[in-house]
């Protein structure tokens, strides 16, 4: 009796006929979805993701225990899916739609498999079995992956929102001023401080202006950041003057008993901008013109 092939050296022997069939596949099976990969990816890239995953998985079908993708046979289909998911996730697709480009190899290599195992139906079921087994674990995967990338563009995202929400603006030679806005917690305090020093050493400011006219909460917390912020810049040598904090403001740190004492403090930006020039030796004039 002749020994059946199995579904890996199926993979082996056909690779490349199974290959084509797999992005015919790819290509109707997801109708709008392949629209939207035509303008995620080109053809060429669809091909070379799909010809690499067919090489890995060729070896992760010979793997005696097809349930542990632990084993040393699964490491490069894991490792390779692993990228292609977080590729795919930085470009735009979503999870479904990358599963999807695993799942439908199913369809591709069943057509193949009930070619060549017609003639034994029981060990038909169990290759079909194993592809079953190896693909939706694969698959999984790239879920697990999508949402570890998802977190870390998020992240990214947020610490460059971070920074373009702190800049430090030259207004003179030696003055610097940070406008703030929105809430400070603890971790944008820290970019706060981060991004204040930084400008402060790049400009060779002498006196930094922080105003947080659009700071929409000012609380013991909120303040305490504001002092670690002064107390930074004056260790490079430069002086802090705070302003925009509002009148509710002033009586919620008050009555917090929230001690400002050691800051130099103005109401208005416009008066802060003065003393801050003042500090350096100048001052803002203006000259009367007769009519």
């Amino acid at each position: 009796m002749t020994k059946l092939m199995t579904v890996a050296e199926l993979m082996k022997e056909k690779q490349a006929e199974i290959l084509e069939v797999w992005l015919e596949v790819i290509d109707s099976e997801t109708g709008a979805g392949a629209r939207r990969t035509d303008l995620l990816m080109s053809k060429a890239e669809l091909r070379t993701e799909a010809k690499g995953l067919a090489d890995a998985l060729t070896l992760a079908f010979a793997a005696e225990d097809y349930t542990d993708l632990a084993a040393p046979q699964f490491q490069p289909a894991v490792l390779l899916l692993r990228e292609i998911s977080a590729s795919r996730a930085r470009q735009g697709f979503n999870p479904t739609e990358t599963a999807s480009f695993v799942m439908s190899l199913k369809s591709a290599l069943l057509q193949f498999m009930q070619q060549e195992f017609k003639g034994d139906q029981q060990h038909l079921n169990n290759e079909m079995t194993k592809m079953n087994v190896i693909i939706d674990r694969l698959a999984m995967v790239t879920f697990e992956t999508y949402a570890i990338t998802r977190e870390e563009v998020i992240t990214e995202q947020s610490r460059s929102l971070l920074e373009m929400s702190t800049p430090v603006i030259k207004l003179w030679d030696g003055v610097v001023l940070m406008p703030l806005v929105g809430v400070i917690d603890t971790p944008r305090s820290q970019q706060i401080i981060a991004s204040l020093l930084k400008g402060i050493v790049d400009y060779q400011a002498q006196v930094a202006v922080l105003d947080v006219t659009g700071v929409p909460m000012m609380d013991t917390k909120v303040a305490q950041h504001l002092i670690s912020a002064v107390d930074a810049s004056r260790m490079l040598g430069a002086e802090v003057v705070l302003t925009g904090i509002s009148a509710d403001a002033a009586q919620t740190l008050v009555r917090l008993s929230v001690d400002l004492s050691g800051m130099r403090t103005s109401g208005l930006l416009k008066n802060g901008i003065k003393e801050a020039l003042s500090i350096i030796g100048m001052a803002i004039t203006s000259k009367d013109r007769a009519s």
